[in-house]
């Protein structure tokens, strides 16, 4: 599927708890390689220095807020906080308790489901992705897209002890047996219309409200994310190789499967560089090759 040119490039990001410094490779490479991009961030806390560095990138991009919580903020900063709240939550099965106990990762969720309604976006082209340990390689806006995307990790679900303990945590023991020969899919970088994206952010929220009680502060987007990819065929994602030329996620990616050529990073024997290189963390012969290059980078609008 070609994806619409008239309409506008809108890159939703969340960037809650980080300084510009710590996302600055993030945003000088997209205003490197995609300078045109719809730039939304999702902070936690109105913050005009932080606001002020990143338009110094992007002059134009917009701050939208978590939807606020307290008790969620208190919990993510004192453990005892967290043991008392999960238990009184497991305890009392209260919806509305639990729903101010959701982390970062399902907050987002939410968030964004929420802005897209009150956007009111006939039509878009839309990335979801992380921010700190994102970085582009090219305009990820650019080629012929999917109505609705994700990409695969180098990874089975039966071969992760994590992503399994939090797709068995959401789903319990048989979902598990049967997701066990699936490749993992990142919930950390997606794509695609305004119409598909809110379908499945509408499933992704629901699933999250209804585990709530029984899964206060857990981590949980990622098992919700692969379930719904692949067994929720009616909401048409498309899975994209890892590598492939839109994004690569390198979480799992084997070290001797990275190939850097002119200062752009290549999985295995891929042709071209992802636009999107997620996870480059993990891996010390990227971040030096990105933080040489991205790190004192000078802003365009400073």
């Amino acid at each position: 599927m070609t994806k619409p040119d008239s309409v506008p490039n809108i890159l939703i990001s969340v960037a809650a708890g980080y300084r510009e410094e710590q996302i600055r490779p993030f945003l000088a490479s997209l205003q490197y390689y995609a300078p045109g991009t719809s730039l939304r961030l999702i902070v936690g806390k109105p913050n005009l220095e932080f606001e002020d560095a990143v338009r110094a990138w992007f002059p134009t991009c917009s701050f939208h807020l978590l939807p606020p919580s307290p008790l969620r903020d208190l919990t993510m900063k004192r453990k005892w906080a967290r043991s008392v709240f999960k238990r009184v939550a497991r305890w009392s099965r209260s919806p509305g308790l639990a729903s101010r106990l959701h982390k970062i990762d399902c907050v987002r969720h939410i968030a964004i489901r929420d802005l897209l309604k009150l956007w009111g976006l006939k039509q878009a082209n839309l990335v979801l992705c992380d921010s700190r340990d994102l970085v582009f390689q090219g305009d990820p806006f650019a080629g012929d897209w999917p109505a609705l995307w994700t990409c695969e990790e180098d990874k089975l679900m039966g071969d992760c002890r994590v992503n399994s303990f939090w797709f068995k945590r959401s789903f319990g023991e048989a979902a598990l047996v049967k997701a066990r020969g699936w490749t993992v899919v990142c919930a950390g970088v997606m794509g695609g219309q305004v119409e598909p994206l809110s379908r499945y952010l509408e499933s992704s929220t629901k699933i999250i409200e209804q585990l709530s009680p029984d899964m206060p502060l857990a981590d949980s987007d990622q098992g919700i994310h692969n379930y719904l990819v692949r067994e929720r065929t009616d909401l048409g994602f498309t899975v994209l190789p890892n590598g492939c030329w839109l994004a690569a996620n390198l979480g799992h990616t084997r070290p001797e499967d990275l190939n850097i050529r002119n200062g752009l990073a290549y999985v295995r024997n891929g042709t071209e560089a992802p636009a999107i290189l997620h996870h480059y963390d993990r891996h010390p012969q990227l971040i030096a090759a990105v933080r040489s290059r991205w790190a004192k980078a000078t802003p365009v609008f400073h």
